[in-house]
């Protein structure tokens, strides 16, 4: 009869042992998981997917129909700056180049002529013209006064005046004749007229012919040729086109939200989709002053100081822009946030063995930790609610206990 008096004995003492440390751990409170307020740095970033864009691009369009006679690049061809892509049949357009410039020579020709030659030669005869004259009019004054003395007849006074008169016509010839020749004169300035429009139709006779044939603006890349050696192409057909050499710029479209975040000259790191293990350093050059109405976005342009060798025209990137960093805060991982999104976050602090509700303070949020301006100190302990279902019920001023062991969680530098 001992032993099975020994046994319940003792079977009633674990029972009482286990009921006095219930009720003990329920005086307690319940153990949660907990996390600790570390001080840190946060990056806050901007993610968003873009595209590798060339410095400039250059699309070669028809602008006169005609038949292409050359092709002097493939696509992937590097091509200097000033170098033909592509000729279309100019023969009759230089033909009437070589008429213009003809044309054009003959008027130079001409007004050469009046300067030297005509107007000198003008000014020449009007100089004997005058002298004629002077001197007619001079014997017309001796012949009258010998007609009065009665030296010489009326006949021959009259021939006196009609020489007068006709020397007077010569001379109004001639200087009429000078004066067409001046600078001011008629003859010279139609002589100036015809050099103006022949050298006009020696700059349309040259832009037709410019407008046949393709020219690299500046060293580039051929990206497309759409035409070969015999094509007929009409106006506004594409015939090619060429990528600027010159720093590669990134274009992403985020949602117009990230507009209180962005701003020129932020850093990224941009990584194409194509070689993900890569990343290059790039710079947010500039954001549209309009937002796309349809979508909702903002274009916006970054640059690319070294520009890895992989990369290439419209390649899809991944860019990832750091909007805002503050360093050495408070920080806490963003699971532990209530309402995160909200204007009221706050958190479950355990204080004295007791649950704390705090508002917080936040600043800049990283990928996985949260700057904390004002709430909580360094070191405050924080229920690990969100995470694994605690917390949800705790009531300000409930008891509460951490489990054990409680460990620190420190910020990424």
């Amino acid at each position: 009869m001992r032993r099975p008096l020994a046994i319940s004995l003792a079977a009633a003492l674990v029972v009482a042992l286990g009921v006095g440390a219930w009720v003990q751990a329920r005086a307690r409170g319940p153990a949660v998981p907990v996390v600790v307020a570390a001080r840190g740095s946060v990056v806050q970033t901007l993610v968003a997917v873009g595209r590798v864009m060339p410095a400039a691009e250059v699309t070669f369009r028809a602008r006169e129909a005609g038949v292409v006679t050359q092709v002097t690049a493939d696509v992937g061809d590097a091509v200097p700056a000033g170098q033909v892509v592509v000729q279309l049949d100019a023969r009759e357009a230089e033909a009437a180049l070589t008429q213009a410039r003809a044309t054009l020579a003959q008027a130079k020709a001409q007004v050469r002529d009046v300067r030297a030659v005509a107007g000198p030669a003008a000014r020449s005869s009007l100089d004997e013209a005058q002298a004629n004259l002077d001197e007619a009019e001079a014997q017309l004054v001796r012949d009258e006064a010998l007609f009065r003395g009665g030296a010489i007849t009326a006949a021959a006074l009259d021939q006196s005046r009609a020489r007068a008169q006709v020397t007077r016509s010569r001379q109004r010839s001639a200087e009429l004749g000078a004066a067409a020749l001046a600078r001011n004169g008629t003859q010279w300035q139609m002589a100036i007229a015809a050099e103006a429009v022949a050298d006009a139709g020696v700059a349309l006779a040259e832009a037709r012919v410019d407008r046949l044939r393709f020219v690299a603006p500046a060293a580039g890349v051929i990206t497309s040729r759409e035409v070969d050696p015999g094509d007929v192409v009409q106006v506004g057909a594409e015939v090619a086109k060429m990528v600027m050499e010159g720093p590669t710029r990134l274009v992403i479209e985020p949602d117009e939200k990230s507009l209180r975040v962005l701003r020129v000259e932020q850093l990224a790191l941009a990584s194409p989709e194509a070689f993900p293990e890569l990343r290059f350093a790039a710079r947010v050059q500039s954001i549209a002053p309009a937002v796309d109405p349809l979508r909702g976005t903002v274009e916006v342009r970054l640059a690319v100081d070294e520009s890895p060798a992989e990369l290439r025209t419209e390649m899809t990137v991944s860019v990832e822009i750091a909007v805002d960093r503050i360093e050495s805060t408070v920080t806490l991982p963003i699971h532990v946030v209530r309402d995160l999104a909200s204007g009221s976050p706050w958190v479950v602090t355990i204080e004295d063995g007791q649950a704390r509700r705090r508002e917080l303070t936040l600043g800049p949020r990283g990928d996985e930790r949260v700057a904390v301006l004002d709430g909580i100190d360094e070191g405050a302990v924080v229920v690990d609610a969100p995470a694994r279902g605690w917390g949800a019920d705790l009531l300000d001023g409930a008891r509460v206990r951490t489990a054990a062991p409680v460990a620190t969680e420190l910020a990424s530098p």
